[in-house]
């Protein structure tokens, strides 16, 4: 799979030669892995040696050296100066809470999440390191897409993978793996349950000594599925796509009822169409909507009577019955 136009597997295995290597104790899976804080934590050093084209530190336990070239897309040169200008020196994030309380935070790492071209940075930085660690693991295939990073193995062979990721984020990128977050999906129908499928994921954790640091990756394992970009994927049991959203349903109804605080009725109606609202139009394009349209409409109710609580002003008003049109 690609990432930014670059071949991410660079070992010679593929989906299908993994999946004939495994056995029963030694299942193929998904694991799916977090990277804590990513954005904002990474090097800058690290980031910037990139778009120069060279280290300036050694790299992926020295197999990269203090001057040795680094692969990168040539059209990032052009761009040397915007990333000097933005991120060259130590800035002040300055922010307003829910109350109104000013804040201010020190920034001399990363850069800041839903920056379009900041998340191209972050991406070609992080896609070296991660296509480094799949060139030495050869049983493993995976995709990534910034800090979104999927691998398909047979167990032992993922966890050692995943075990190595972590230490080369940490020491090439000053990353660190959210091992609690990770997630391991056993597919297919070797699996009983997934007490079946924590028993098989423990026995390979106590089995290899070097595997220490992810013995906190024990709470997403699962044989029904698991969520890629926030969408649930997995078996054809449609209650693991219902589940999912139901869970999902009352905290946005929640949440729509906290912004009842706010008093002009413009910005409330602007929140609700652009902030709540959008958390289940993204489900609802992304999933199969029979298996979700009772809960959607339950969310939809509890927008529009929000709404009406607010629709004081002919401008809202009119802004209510666009958005009418758009749950429907």
């Amino acid at each position: 799979m690609d990432l930014q136009g670059h071949s991410l597997r660079t070992g010679h295995s593929s989906i299908s030669g993994s999946m004939g290597e495994h056995s029963d104790e030694n299942s193929l899976v998904v694991i799916q892995l977090d990277i804590v804080n990513a954005y904002p934590a990474a090097d800058r050093q690290a980031q910037f040696d990139v778009v120069a084209g060279r280290a300036s530190k050694s790299y992926d336990n020295g197999h990269v050296q203090i001057g040795d070239d680094i692969s990168y897309p040539s059209s990032l040169s052009h761009y040397w100066s915007y990333f000097e200008s933005m991120q060259g020196t130590a800035s002040t994030l300055h922010f307003s809470n829910y109350q109104g309380q000013a804040h201010k935070i020190a920034c001399s790492k990363g850069s800041q999440q839903g920056d379009a071209f900041e998340t191209v940075y972050f991406a070609v930085t992080t896609f070296l390191s991660f296509g480094r660690v799949f060139a030495l693991h050869a049983a493993c295939t995976g995709a990534a897409r910034c800090d979104d990073v999927f691998i398909v193995a047979p167990l032992a062979d993922g966890l050692a993978f995943t075990a190595e990721l972590k230490q080369v984020l940490q020491q090439d990128l000053d990353l660190d793996l959210d091992v609690p977050k990770c997630n391991c999906f056993f597919p297919g129908d070797r699996i009983n349950d997934d007490n079946h499928a924590r028993a098989l994921f423990q026995n390979a954790l106590q089995a290899n000594p070097q595997l220490a640091s992810l013995l906190g990756m024990d709470t997403g394992i699962s044989k029904t599925g698991l969520r890629v970009v926030g969408v649930p994927i997995g078996t054809d049991d449609s209650e693991l796509v219902q589940q999912f959203v139901q869970e999902k349903a009352p905290a946005v109804q929640v949440d729509v009822g906290k912004l009842d605080i706010i008093s002009d009725s413009l910005i409330h109606y602007q929140m609700l169409r652009f902030c709540q609202n959008t958390r289940f139009a993204f489900l609802g394009r992304n999933t199969p909507t029979p298996l979700i349209s009772d809960i959607l409409a339950q969310v939809d109710a509890t927008i529009l009577e929000a709404l009406c609580r607010k629709s004081t002003t002919t401008r809202v008003a009119n802004g209510l019955l666009s958005f009418t049109v758009l749950l429907t």
